[in-house]
Parts: C-alpha cells; structure tokens; sequence
C-alpha cells in the first residue's frame, strides 16, 4: 500500500487483508474459482472466488489480531475475536470481496475488491463507516479515503472538483455509467447517446470510484438493484472531493442510517463530482418519466 501519514495500525492491517484476498482469486488458475457457490446474503447467485475472497480477507484480520463485525455480500454477518466499543482494534467492516463477478466469469480485466470501515459498535449504519478503500483487481490502483482527512489514489491526493477547473458540461465531452431497466430506459439511453458517450462497464464500484477522477463524468443505475457494499467505499471518496451520490428510491435524509446488516434492500443511485450536472441529469430523467417525484 502507498503510504501516508494519515495511514494507522488499522489501515495498514486491513489493507494486508485486502492484498491477500486479492491474490488469493488472481493467481494463474482461476478455472474452479470461476464454478457457483451458493445463493449468498444479498439474494445473488455468488461463485467461488467470491466467497474464497471473503474468506480470506477475514482470515487476515484474525491473523492481525483485530476483533469486529464484518457485513459481507457473500456470508452476511460474520463476528470475530472479541470486540468492544472503545477498543481501538475493534472494527467493522462492509466488504465486496469481489466487484465485477460476471467480467471475472468472462476473463474481462474489470473488477475490484471495494471496503468501508470504521470504529466498532453495536447495530451499525453507514454513517458509522468513516473510511473506505477500493482496490483495482487488475492493476495496482487503489483509493483511500477517510472521512474529513481527504481522499488518494496511489498515495496521491485527489483534488476537489472545484479545483479541477473544468470547462462547465455543455462544453466538454462527457461519459456516463448508464444502468437501467424496460423499454422506455433503453430508448432514452439511445437519444442520450446524441449527446453523450453511454457505457456499462460491469463494476459498480470501480465505475463510481472512475468518477472520482472525472474519468466517468456521471454514474447513473436506475435499476433499483445497488446494495450498500456496492458504493458505501466510493461514497465517502465522491462526497470527500465536493461531489453528491444521490438515491432516487430513498429519502436524503434516511441514507446516513442505511443498516449495514440489510443486504436485500436495493436502491437506485446517481452520483458525480460535478453537482451541477447531475441536477440537469435528474431533471432529464424526471422529465422523460424515468423516475416519479
């Protein structure tokens, strides 16, 4: 991991336990890694390397002496060691042990391991989750983010949108992640792609941490499908540098107290660096009857 000196005990510990579980589903026979697992905690069918991922990021954190909750796609909640609010190596954890299932069925290099922690308690929502990382499967790429102390990529400093001094939208090319369902979704995505460049890449969470270097100008899934684990990581980086992930099926004032325990609860998301245009991008979509206020 890229260090800083923001970095403590606990990053350190859990990034060990994510590099792990990353080598322990990328090494060069991947075939029985590829077979069906089981239905796991969010409803989905899960395959091997998912749950070898998990199990392996858990072993770390035995390993290194940590205590906690972690809140997995894969198992749901799993406790381990002894923890205590208060203790400062009590932790928990909402783990996607592997972001882009499907690409890693078809040998497509696109894909992540995503984390957000954060101090241990009982019954915890996602504001309780104060730091994240998502990490590049393929590549070395890794974000990290902590809550009010700023937002890296590969030890870098992310800068705040605002300093990026970009050309407003109109009048620069822009490219969104574009999730939706039905026929009246499908047909405004092709007359979006007058205007913009449409792309759904299979990896929730690596498409939203895109965004948080304007790569991906807009992350938008209308499906109503997202978990918590899909984007609890990205979230605190895209809030961290001035942006909005916003929700279409919730009320803003509920997010923060998301349950970390509910893996069946889906929900529709938008989300940018840039705030502006995604208040356009809403209005659009409300005014072609994608969405009911």
């Amino acid at each position: 991991m890229w260090l800083y000196e923001s970095l403590t005990e606990i990053d350190m510990k859990i990034n060990k336990a994510l590099q792990k579980a990353k080598r322990s589903i990328m090494g060069s026979d991947t075939i029985e890694l590829r077979g069906k697992a089981s239905i796991n905690a969010a409803g989905q069918l899960a395959i091997k390397a998912d749950v070898q991922a998990e199990e392996s990021f858990l072993k770390t954190l035995i390993d290194e002496g940590l205590s906690g909750t972690l809140y997995s796609e894969e198992s749901g909640v799993l406790s381990f060691g002894n923890p205590r609010e208060g203790d400062e190596k009590s932790v928990i954890l909402l783990l996607d042990p592997l972001d882009g299932s499907q690409n890693y069925l078809k040998g497509i290099p696109f894909g992540c391991i995503s984390v957000a922690y954060g101090a241990y308690k009982e019954s915890p929502i996602l504001s309780d989750l104060d730091t994240g990382v998502i990490m590049n499967l393929y590549q070395l790429d890794e974000f990290f983010v902590r809550r009010g102390r700023g937002a890296y990529k590969n030890g870098e400093n992310l800068v705040s949108f605002e300093a990026r001094n970009l050309p407003p939208f109109d009048q620069r090319p822009i490219q969104i992640s574009y999730y939706a369902y039905g026929d009246l979704a499908s047909q405004y995505a092709f007359d979006f792609q007058e205007y913009y460049s449409l792309r759904s890449l299979g990896s929730a969470a690596w498409e939203l941490a895109l965004a948080t270097e304007s790569r991906n100008d807009a992350f938008v899934d209308l499906r109503g499908v997202l978990k918590a684990h899909d984007f609890a990581a990205a979230r605190l980086i895209i809030n961290e540098l001035g942006g909005e992930l916003r929700f279409f099926n919730i009320d803003s004032q509920d997010i923060e107290n998301i349950p970390l325990d509910d893996f069946k609860q889906g929900y529709a998301i938008i989300a940018s660096l840039d705030t502006e245009f995604l208040t356009y991008l809403e209005e659009q979509f409300y005014s072609h009857g994608l969405l009911v206020s």
